[in-house]
């Protein structure tokens, strides 16, 4: 029996001999007291950085400290008795509850036109899925994020906010690249942005993975007509996503406006578990 009663477990011999035969490289490092911010009375915690360069993540010495300081502060701030579970065990379903409930609410705030309190319950949503223990399996916390970003993409174009509503569609994509809705966000901001042949991209991208994603296909087509409208110096309008929203559209909906601005009541939605595609609704 080891410190505080738990059993100590001996390394297996054949994984051991594994770990010890993979390549190493040695990253000289430094230890620095960096003070905690707010924190009342005022505190420090250490953090690992480069030597020459005191800093966590340095190009110049090609070192990235950012997920030892994470584990670190994690372990520190864990309950003395708290042990990390053995692999390949399912997490506890209780923040999974609620990473979804804090979602559903920026759903229904999204609904009922308060774009703010919905991009807030999906940062929120989007934060806790990302502060999931390391040891857990990373699938769960990328899922969670995406459909959290996914669903904050849509309300900041909602918002016109168009740059954050794209920075958001490419974090999906790098999370869930497969994934057609993170591909269609991508488009929508970037139609909103006025790049009509850079939003053409981003749905061709999409659909090398859902071929035959019917709504997919139409907003192709939909973004195809507003390019040409542009070029013949027509009126734009702004084609509607209505079709993508896991909400349905809304009874007495507006019609999108002429600036390009999403109505609010369009989010967006989950991928279906164990397949990536469009999915269920959020």
């Amino acid at each position: 029996m080891g410190m505080g009663g738990q059993m100590q477990v001996a390394p297996d011999p054949a994984m051991q001999a594994l770990l010890d035969s993979l390549p190493t490289r040695t990253m000289p490092f430094a230890l620095i007291d960096v003070a905690i911010p707010n924190s009342q009375p005022p505190q420090v915690q250490n953090m690992v950085v480069c030597v020459e360069h005191q800093q966590p993540v340095c190009d110049v010495c090609d070192v990235n400290y950012t997920p030892l300081n994470y584990m670190q502060q994690f372990m520190k701030n864990a309950p003395p008795e708290a042990v990390p579970p053995p692999p390949n065990v399912q997490p506890p379903p209780q923040r999974a509850e609620q990473i979804k409930q804090i979602k559903e609410a920026g759903n229904t705030a999204f609904k009922a036109g308060n774009i703010p309190g919905a991009i807030n319950n999906y940062s929120r949503s989007a934060d806790m899925a990302l502060s999931r223990p390391p040891w857990e399996v990373a699938a769960i916390s990328r899922d969670e994020t995406a459909i959290a970003l996914c669903n904050r993409s849509a309300a900041f174009a909602a918002a016109g906010a168009w740059a954050n509503a794209l920075a958001d569609a490419d974090a999906v994509i790098s999370l869930k690249r497969p994934w057609t809705k993170g591909h269609f966000r991508r488009a929508r901001a970037l139609v909103g942005l006025g790049r009509f042949e850079d939003a053409q991209d981003a749905i061709v991208d999409g659909l090398q993975f859902e071929p035959d994603e019917k709504d997919l296909n139409a907003y192709l087509l939909e973004v195809g007509e507003l390019a040409r409208k542009r070029d013949a110096g027509e009126p734009l309008d702004d084609p509607s996503d209505e079709k993508f929203s896991p909400l349905g559209p809304a009874s007495g909906a507006q019609s999108p406006s002429k600036s390009g601005a999403a109505t609010p009541n369009k989010a967006t939605e989950e991928p279906k578990e164990g397949k990536e595609g469009n999915g269920k609704q959020a």
